[in-house]
């Protein structure tokens, strides 16, 4: 262990790991910084220590990180320390470096110096006339959709040319000739995206001459969170390190949770070869949580293969026991929830607590639950349930299908999705309301008189017949069958299929939340307009995020942040880990380290929460317990967990079968596949009022259904595993299968249940 200068304020209350990795100097340096484990303060003091003890120069040190909240923290932390002018300092996010290095040599790229940034508007305004001009239809090539693709072929450094070479697809060929339009657009305008700030800078240290000009200039780099960095920024560090190797980045392969979005965990994986002879420190020490909570984060993490690996400790003592509870459905979670954070109020009175989810459509019944109990939060890094954009176009159309008179809801959905009808049109139609009339009756005079023409009149005629249909519907229908056949006779439903990007595919699962909440509202007797009521007080709300000290957001958005008390909920398969991870070569690791992150955002307390059953698509749908229950540490548990009647440890109960992966990345389309059979389910059939209650099946065999497979079929569901048919009744809509699986017999309705036939 070296030794270190006694007393010296930049090593001042650091432990030994923390004062080797502040104290390096020359060659390549390696720092896995564990969740808690001070790494904001190392890099800060690393780089006072350069410019303090060192003499390196401030404009010779290049810190790298991602955010602009970040980048200024470490700047404000160096400038304290030792008094440095703002504008000599090099610490900002990857895109800030590049935009200032092509401020500087822009006249060796194609847009010059003087360019300006694209922003997501102005990309797909330029995108659409591209594949305007190319004759390539929108419903085939969607925008946003030809730009999620082109950003990730710019990630990875490829340009159209280059790129051309590993695009097999007639389809992706096509997007190739629109990323060549769209890059000529680019240059006539001379304009950069986001993207491109990167890749013109990457390409730009390929110049031999400006290459060693940049590294003689910058010759320490430090990058933060270097497991989230992709293809294009680790070429940029490499570019500029190879020269003197005084490269120091800072990481946890633990927390690489950004695949999805282009972050390759093999570059810190990799590190060590791509610097043979680079010192590594783990920083392994935590200042956040108590060790039962550690101890949870590291037995978890400890069965995934990529990492290099640590094991987190601290003196902040054992502290308390996880909790883990299971209820009987969703609904009661929530409630479950918000009745611990009352309880938990009263032993901290002015904490900050949080609950996570893994994706932003369970903060429904939460919410609910929250309103109904008048009790303050915040939600962070989205939008709240019944703000979102697509469940007010949706509710749009359910208010005028109850309330013809209501204009504004009339303006929303008339080009929800986009009709052509535009401002002129929209002006004519509210002119010709007749007194006491309704803007459906004036759009239908007006396309009986001829005066609408072209796209508006097509789509206005199938509009208009949407709502007289409506009336008819809205009596036979359920009321979530009502809300289904609303989007998909709108075509909401089939614009969304059609854009096929990740975010479309959220905005769809948005929208199976809301049909699960007219479920829920169905299930209490309510008819539409006292649901749409109990929707329009649940979202009037606003001024209950004052002064919050609850937070409600995804494990995505609370990366970085710490809580005293935390409740992870949604802890069953298909939520966390969710569905699509099965379909990624590395999804189930980085789901894990999704876990993990969750685990270590606790400080004193984590309340793990789970659902028997759990209202999805508008149906109640059996839960599964997570995998990554099994994986706790039992000694850290208040009580073992169980699921049903079974203790679910390792080595006692049964475990859900994984479902064969496909291989490759996530599948957009086969989700997409998914939510179109679910919505184009509009009319399951309904007992009458008074039906009597359905009698008890006799014991003996009954003849299987017309058109079900015969018993002794083995199937496999993606819940249970391998099983086989014991038993059908019922059948189309609601065919059942009785079903043997190792852990017992399940009823599965055939539509739901998502089963494949064994060969």
């Amino acid at each position: 262990m070296p030794a270190f200068p006694p007393d010296h304020p930049l090593l001042r209350n650091l432990n030994s790991p923390q004062k080797e990795a502040v104290t390096h100097v020359d060659g390549p340096l390696l720092i896995l910084a564990g969740a808690g484990s001070g790494k904001t303060t190392v890099i800060t003091r690393r780089i006072a220590w350069l410019i303090e003890e060192v003499g390196v120069r401030p404009a010779s040190i290049l810190a790298m990180t991602f955010t602009n909240k970040a980048a200024g923290e470490m700047a404000e932390r160096v400038q304290r320390m030792v008094h440095v002018p703002a504008e000599q300092l090099w610490v900002s996010t990857f895109h800030s470096f590049c935009t200032r290095i092509l401020r500087r040599e822009g006249d060796r790229t194609p847009v010059g110096r003087d360019f300006v940034i694209f922003d997501p508007s102005d990309q797909r305004s330029l995108v659409k006339q591209v594949l305007a001009d190319l004759k390539l239809p929108e419903k085939q090539f969607h925008p946003r959709k030809v730009l999620e693709v082109i950003s990730d072929f710019k990630n990875r450094c490829l340009l159209p040319d280059e790129a051309m070479e590993e695009a097999l697809d007639p389809w992706t060929r096509k997007v190739l000739e629109a990323y060549r339009g769209y890059q000529n657009g680019l240059r006539s305008h001379k304009a950069c995206d986001f993207d491109d700030l990167l890749l013109h800078t990457e390409r730009l240290f390929r110049d031999p001459e400006v290459q060693a000009a940049y590294a003689e200039r910058f010759k320490y780099i430090l990058v933060d969170e270097y497991q989230d960095t992709n293809r294009v920024q680790y070429l940029l560090v490499q570019h500029l390190a190879k020269h003197h190797l005084n490269l120091c980045v800072v990481g946890d392969e633990d927390q690489s949770i950004y695949g999805w979005r282009g972050a390759d965990i093999r570059n810190i994986l990799d590190f060590k070869k791509d610097f043979p002879g680079a010192t590594e420190i783990k920083l392994e020490q935590n200042y956040r949580s108590t060790q039962l909570i550690l101890d949870a984060a590291s037995t978890v993490i400890a069965n995934n293969t990529q990492r290099l690996g640590k094991t987190l400790w601290t003196d902040l003592g054992l502290g308390e026991r996880i909790t883990f509870k299971l209820l009987d459905e969703g609904r009661l979670e929530a409630e479950y929830v918000v009745d611990h954070i009352r309880q938990e109020r009263l032993r901290f009175p002015n904490a900050r607590m949080a609950v996570l989810y893994r994706a932003n459509w369970q903060s429904r019944q939460l919410e609910e639950a929250l309103r109904a109990q008048n009790m303050p939060y915040k939600l962070v890094g989205g939008v709240k349930f019944y703000e979102r954009q697509e469940v007010k176009d949706l509710l749009a159309y359910l208010r005028l299908v109850c309330n013809p008179f209501d204009l504004v809801s009339f303006r929303r959905s008339v080009n929800s999705p986009t009709r052509g009808v535009g401002a002129t049109t929209l002006a004519r139609i509210e002119a010709a309301i007749p007194e006491g009339g309704t803007a459906l009756q004036a759009t239908v005079a007006l396309l009986r008189s001829g005066e609408l023409k072209g796209r508006a009149q097509r789509e206005l005629v199938r509009y208009v017949e949407l709502f007289r249909r409506a009336e008819d519907e809205a009596r036979t229908l359920s009321l979530s069958g009502l809300v289904r056949w609303v989007l998909v006779e709108s075509g909401y439903v089939q614009m969304l299929e059609e854009e096929a990007t990740l975010e479309a595919e959220t905005r769809l699962r948005n929208l199976e939340e809301f049909v699960s909440a007219a479920a829920e509202a169905e299930s209490l007797g309510l008819r539409l307009a006292e649901f749409l009521d109990r929707v329009s007080l649940a979202s009037d709300s606003d001024e209950l995020e004052e002064a919050s000290l609850l937070s409600l957001m995804t494990i995505h958005c609370a990366k970085g942040l710490e809580f005293p008390v935390v409740f992870m909920v949604g802890m069953e398969e298909d939520v966390f880990p969710n569905r699509n991870a099965r379909e990624a070569d590395d999804g189930l690791e980085e789901e894990r380290r999704l876990f993990y992150v969750a685990i270590t955002r606790a400080q004193n307390k984590l309340y793990l929460t789970a659902a028997r059953r759990r209202r999805a698509m508008g149906q109640e749908l059996l839960g599964m317990p997570s995998r990554f229950l099994r994986e706790l540490p039992e000694e850290g548990l208040e009580s073992p967990i169980r699921w049903g009647t079974e203790l679910y440890r390792s080595g006692q109960g049964n475990f859900p079968s994984q479902r064969p992966s496909t291989g490759g990345a996530t599948s957009v389309a086969s989700e997409l596949g998914r939510i179109r059979s679910f919505f184009n389910q509009v009319r399951a059939p309904e007992p009458p009022a008074d039906a009597a209650p359905e009698a008890p099946e006799p014991e003996e065999p009954r003849p299987a259904p017309s058109g079900s497979w015969p018993k002794g079929t083995r199937v496999l569901s993606p819940r249970f595993g391998r099983g086989v048919i014991t038993a059908a009744s019922g059948g189309g809509d609601m065919l059942t299968y009785t079903i043997r699986f190792p852990e017992g017999e399940k009823r599965i309705v055939a539509r739901f249940g998502m089963l494949e036939k064994e060969s």
